[in-house]
Order: structure tokens, then sequence, then C-alpha cells
């Protein structure tokens, strides 16, 4: 029941996506500027805006995530120093672990497990995690290359964090936009979360096609710069063994970040005060895949995006067999 409730649906619309990508040729950079400038912050907007976002639970859930993302990020920085990985790597293994698809993947996934309550706190759950993911995923990915100060400056860069302030002043001082405007807000982002999936399809798609690349060792034959991004493209000094050992970075984040995701928030909701319903929610929505927005970030910011898209890859797939489990033990 839930393979074909839950499961099948989300990811028939990845695969249209993937289909989408490899036959139709289409722009990725025009799907992925319009989730990034227009829908998300939409999605984010209606969210905070709805009667069910009050101010005092969604900081409750962001000190939850934060706790759960801290001791994950723990784990895979001091993973990577006693691996001796350089500093990029060591970023790219931690945004891979720690920031997850929450959004795209997530809230599908507790709506179609939970009905309309999962909407809701799943969503919820969403918000605080854009927080996180607007201004430490970014800061992370942007220190692989950069200074602290550098890194820091390019949080507000990203338009998700001013569509979180916006709402929250207009919220907390009853000034939102007219209903006419609320209206146009609302489908956009009703319009983000099906169009998240087919770009997580086409991100996987594009994923595969590099992965093969990189196998062969033909790097140069892949125009990226036409798709708007060099997402992993080889470095001239890259080797069998660089090429391996990102696969085994990406491949072990991707396991830390599900197991590692599970195991840290089953823990961490006996501390908060939560009732049963949004203790489900929190595990389910902790224990998602790696975010696809992660290999943007460490694409803009030159930060081993090889390791970050594989995690992607391989954590997706992977969540086809973890989430049914995780759903049994937390009676979803």
């Amino acid at each position: 029941m839930v393979l074909t409730n839950v499961i099948l649906p989300v990811f028939f619309i990845i695969f249209l996506g993937f289909l989408l990508r490899k036959y139709g040729k289409v722009d990725l950079r025009a799907f992925s500027r319009a989730q990034l400038y227009l829908l998300s912050p939409a999605l984010v907007f209606m969210s905070l805006a709805s009667a069910e976002a009050e101010t005092g639970l969604i900081l409750r859930v962001l000190l939850f995530i934060v706790c759960m993302q801290a001791v994950i990020l723990g784990v895979s920085l001091g993973a990577g120093f006693v691996s001796r990985r350089d500093r990029a790597e060591r970023q790219a293994i931690a945004i891979s672990s720690v920031f997850v698809n929450s959004g795209f993947y997530g809230i599908p996934v507790c709506m179609l497990a939970f009905g309309q309550w999962g909407l809701v706190y799943g969503t919820i759950y969403m918000v605080a995690s854009s927080i996180t993911q607007s201004t430490t995923g970014v800061f992370l990915a942007s220190a692989g290359r950069q200074g602290a100060r550098q890194a820091f400056a390019s949080i507000f860069k990203v338009p998700l964090i001013y569509a979180i302030v916006a709402a929250r002043i207009l919220v907390h001082f009853n000034a939102l936009p007219p209903e006419p405007f609320m209206k146009m807000i609302t489908m956009l982002g009703q319009a983000a979360i099906p169009l998240g999936l087919i770009l997580l399809g086409m991100q996987l798609e594009r994923i595969v096609l590099e992965w093969s690349i990189w196998r062969n060792g033909a790097a140069a034959a892949l125009d990226l710069e036409e798709e708007g991004a060099r997402a992993a493209a080889c470095a001239p000094g890259d080797t069998a063994a660089t090429v391996g050992r990102d696969v085994k970075d990406g491949a072990a984040a991707a396991a830390l970040r599900i197991a590692g995701g599970f195991a840290v928030s089953y823990g961490l909701v006996h501390l908060f005060d939560f009732g049963p319903n949004m203790n489900q929610v929190l595990i389910l929505q902790s224990s998602m895949p790696t975010a696809v927005n992660m290999v943007v970030y460490a694409t803009e910011w030159n930060c081993r995006p090889r390791i970050v898209a594989v995690a992607i890859l391989a954590s997706t797939l992977a969540s086809m067999a973890s989430i049914p489990i995780i759903l049994r033990v937390i009676g979803g």
C-alpha cells in the first residue's frame, strides 16, 4: 500500500521529468530559475501566510531541525577530517548529508502518507528547513572555496530568505496583500510541488549523463554552459581514483543523510513536546534524500558538486526502499 499510494505517484512524476529532459531536450536553466525565483518563494510565502503557520510552532520546528542538523554536521565534518579530505570535499559531504529535500519530495510524500494534516505539518517543516538551507547551506557551500566573510555575504543572494522575512513581517502587522494578489501567490506556490518533482527528475537525468561522461573520461564532450551550470564537470587533473573517491564520498553522504536523519530525529522527538502526528512528520521529513538545491549551491561556489550530485542520486533511489520501512516503523 505504501509503495503504490505514496512512492509510485511521486516517482512517476520524477520519471516524467527524467524523460522530458532526456528526450525533450528541455532547457533545465529555465525550469530551475522559475523554481528558484518564482515558485519556491511563492510556496514559502503562501505557507507562512496560512493560519496553521503559527510563529511559535515554526520556531520550535526550526530548533528541532537545527539540533538534528548540528549532530549530522558534526559527524560528517568529523568523518571528513579523519579521512583527510580537503576543505571543499568536507563541505560537499556536509551539505549532502545535512540538508533534506523536504519541499519538492517531502511534502507530497507527507500528503500522500498522512492526508491533509501531513500536508500542513510537512509544509511547516519545509518552511523551517528553508531557513537553514538558505543561510547555513549557502554558507557551508560557499565556504568550501571562500573565506568566512565572503561566504556570509553569499547568504543574501538567495531569494528564499527574503520571502521568509517578508511573509512574517506582513503577517505580524496584518498587512498581507489583497485577495487577488494572494490568489496569484497561492497558484504559483501550488505549482511549485509538481514542477519541483519534474525538476528533480530532470536533475537526476543530468546526473546520470554526467556520471556516464565521468566514467568514460570524456567530460569535454558535454557543453554544460548551454544548460546554465557546470554541474560537476571533471577538472583537467581528474583521474579514475579521484572520480571513484567522489562517488564513494557521495554514497557515504547519502547513507548518512537517510539513516542518520532517521536515527537522530527519532531520538529528538522524545525531547520536544510535539504531538504524535507532528512527530511522524518530523521523522519522515528528516529522513528524506539530499536536497536538490545543494547541487545548485555546490556548482555556484565550485564546492565539489560531483560529490553532491552522487549523493542526490543515491539517496533519492535509496528512498524508494527506506520510506516504506520508515513509515512502517513510525506507524504511517
